[in-house]
């Protein structure tokens, strides 16, 4: 099983997207076809065989190949009743009511009906009528009182399911939502309490440091490294501050123009002293004019989390390249700020969890971190409207893309 896992983590990213949710039925409709090769069924029409092949194929490919991070997430319920179409054209092939393919209908109803929205599962359970009385009006047969009585109850039984399949993924996304609000809630009190008294410690830090004249050197770096791990500490909870902010909608942003240049330029010369340290070159290749509407502080603490992480994930020896470009594709003007390194890499399973809170790479279980850099990345991404992209290869390096909208 962990082989087949691996496989299919690894084909869909681990995101729950249209593509994963139709991966199901690709496989059980590839089955079905192998079956009905297999046992040489008879087929009634080849044309319609061919029709449910394509309309399948065309659907899987609508759920892999469309943007559907720019589309309405209820759009992508047409997909399973593209599906529907594809399970009738099928039955009707097939054997009409005595087809043993009604079967597959379960997937694309568990699709449909677990999706938010009432309406979903009278969607559903249309859509799985039509897969069933189709098939027994059109292949000529005659129907008999018993066809009519299971021509009326089926459906009735696919909708109540539907009616509970959504009921119990409306429950667990309360349940989720009210889990994730709490979690939030409990970041944002904790954050706030810490930054006073740590404010007030590196103040006291400052003050020694600039009138403790009689200090020795070991007792200046006693200082030392009191602060520096206290600015440390700062940063968590800065960064646990930003995350509880985005996950409660209080997330703010103060735009106006910003040269991303600039702020990329400031994050580099912020980083170098660190880089040199880790022994890693840090090089900037920057485009000649990057502008666009956003929060230079909130683009800066973006910034210097990737560099700093990229140069945290790279041993001595290695690069990191942080560079800026304008990218105008399919009417949208984009400007991109890439962070490439040379570093451990991470397993392409683990990709799609790296800005989630909290998580790490098993490549980087050794290294000291929180795993909150990233999600404070992306969420700083999403109130700009842009996202971040990631591209990994285990042993060889990862590039992160913020990619950010240009009015």
């Amino acid at each position: 099983m962990r082989p087949l896992r691996a496989l299919f983590l690894r084909l869909t990213a681990g995101r729950l997207t249209p593509w994963v949710k139709q991966f199901p039925t690709v496989v059980t409709f590839a089955v079905a076809l192998v079956v009905l090769l297999a046992t040489r069924m008879p087929v009634s029409s080849g044309g319609l065989l061919l029709a449910s092949v394509v309309i399948e194929v065309v659907a899987t490919i609508a759920s892999f190949a469309l943007p559907w991070r720019r589309i309405d997430a209820f759009w992508s319920v047409l997909i399973p009743c593209a599906g529907f179409v594809a399970i009738a054209l099928l039955r009707l092939a097939t054997g009409g009511a005595e087809s043993p393919f009604g079967v597959l209908l379960i997937i694309p109803t568990i699709w449909v009906a677990s999706e938010p929205g009432a309406w979903n599962p009278l969607i559903a359970g249309i859509g799985t009528c039509f897969a069933l009385l189709l098939p027994e009006y059109l292949d000529g047969s005659s129907v008999s009182l018993g066809d009519v009585a299971r021509d009326l109850l089926t459906p009735f039984v696919y909708i109540v399911a539907a009616i509970i399949i959504n009921e119990i993924a409306r429950r667990l996304r309360e349940a989720g939502e009210e889990r994730d609000r709490v979690k939030d809630e409990f970041l944002g009190l904790v954050s706030h309490e810490l930054r006073n008294p740590l404010t007030s410690v590196l103040g006291y830090l400052e003050l020694l440091r600039m009138t403790g004249a009689n200090l020795s050197d070991e007792q200046r770096g006693f200082v030392d490294v009191a602060e520096r791990n206290a600015r440390r500490l700062r940063h968590l909870v800065g960064d646990l501050l930003t995350t509880a902010q985005a996950g409660a909608g209080a997330f703010t942003l103060q735009t106006t123009q910003v040269d991303l240049n600039e702020v990329v330029r400031q994050a580099v010369e912020s980083a170098e002293p660190v880089a040199e340290e880790a022994q890693v070159e840090l090089v900037a290749s920057l485009a000649a004019s990057v502008l666009l509407d956003g929060d230079p502080d909130r683009l800066g603490q973006a910034c210097d989390n990737l560099i700093s992480n990229a140069i945290k994930f790279t041993p001595a020896g290695g690069r990191v390249t942080v560079s800026t470009q304008v990218r105008s594709q399919a009417g949208r003007t984009d400007a991109l700020l890439s962070v490439r390194d040379t570093g451990v890499g991470i397993p392409a399973d683990e990709v799609a969890h790296l800005s989630e809170r909290f998580f790490r790479a098993s490549t980087a279980q050794a290294i000291p971190g929180v795993g909150l850099g990233l999600t404070v990345v992306r969420a700083i991404a999403t109130a700009h409207g842009g996202r971040l992209d990631i591209e990994s290869a285990e042993g060889e390096g990862t590039t992160f893309t913020l990619v950010l909208p240009v009015s």
